[in-house]
């Protein structure tokens, strides 16, 4: 086997037993599968997804940033510590990126689905001068608690979220992933599947830096799996004061009818780390190096799994 071929191999062999799930497709085995014997029918049928999975995390990056591949449905719950044994930094990068790029473009699916029932709300209300159900209104509360918003009538609630429920751009989420956990090979995204290095000051909840000062007790937050990391780095860019700037950048950028870009919003990051404008730089760094930018009008493959109620009209 050539070199390549090689890395590539033990690349797709790092990802092995560490499957979440796919949108759609996936054959998961259930607690009797596991319990049932070798050659049961459950076994076989959850090494045969397996097997599906681990072929589907090898696909082609190249076309999916030629716009002419679409990205599998396919999650990994979380990283494999086998990530850190892969010599080759080509490999090691493109690895990475394979695992984490589908979980970004899930959550930003998820994401996109209750803004458009946002936009929707906000023609009813505003447009066509249509009250509200009941549905709509304890749908519209739900999300307002969940996203911080203090307004009191629906329109000024609604206007509120159209800015904080949106989507982080691919290359923007990225570079913050490879950034915060050093290409998945930090001690948090091993250990905690904390891709965003995200704080919390619950005692427990996550794990002790090192290098943490006297006096600290904050820790970085760990998670039940990758996507859910990516979900809460994504839900803390959208409501968290600190990233106010950010989102209006983003808002401007859909007025204007332009692409939501990576590059662009990571101007309203210089609160993210106590370096400021050099972490903003380093992430613009990143995204060019790395060319992140390819990957911003990505997709999955297939439906994803986003499933929203929608409000009765």
């Amino acid at each position: 086997m050539k070199r390549v071929g090689r890395f590539r191999a033990a690349a797709v062999v790092a990802c092995a037993g560490f499957l979440l799930s796919m949108a759609g497709q996936a054959v998961m085995a259930s607690p009797q599968d596991l319990n049932s014997t070798v050659d049961g029918a459950g076994a076989a049928r959850f090494a045969a997804a397996s097997s599906w999975e681990l072929r589907k995390l090898d696909y082609d990056l190249a076309a999916v940033r030629r716009g002419v591949a679409p990205v599998p449905a396919v999650f990994v719950s979380e990283l494999p510590e086998t990530l850190r044994e892969i010599d080759d930094v080509a490999t090691m990068k493109q690895t990475f990126i394979r695992l984490v790029l589908p979980l970004v473009l899930e959550s930003n699916s998820r994401l996109q689905a209750k803004r458009q029932q946002v936009l929707e709300l906000q023609q009813r209300l505003i447009e066509h001068r249509l009250p509200l159900t009941p549905e709509h209104r304890a749908w519209l509360t739900e999300l307002v608690t969940d996203y911080r918003v203090e307004a009191d009538e629906p329109a000024a609630q609604i206007a509120a979220l159209r800015m904080r429920v949106d989507i982080v751009p691919p290359s923007l989420a990225l570079a913050q992933a490879v950034t915060e956990s050093g290409w998945g090979r930090s001690r948090f995204a091993v250990r905690g599947n904390a891709l965003y290095g995200q704080r919390t000051w619950s005692e427990g909840a996550g794990i002790v830096p090192h290098a943490r000062a006297e006096g600290e007790s904050y820790e970085v937050r760990a998670f039940r799996s990758l996507l859910q990391s990516v979900q809460m780095y994504m839900r803390n860019i959208n409501r968290h004061p600190a990233y106010e700037e950010l989102r209006a950048r983003r808002a401007a950028l859909r007025a204007a009818g332009a692409p939501v870009d990576g590059w662009t919003l990571a101007e309203g990051l210089t609160r993210y780390a106590e370096t400021g404008e050099e972490y903003v730089e380093m992430l613009r760094d990143i995204i060019v190096a790395n060319r992140f930018r390819d990957f911003d009008d990505a997709w999955i493959e297939g439906v994803s799994t986003a499933r929203l109620t929608q409000p009765s009209s």
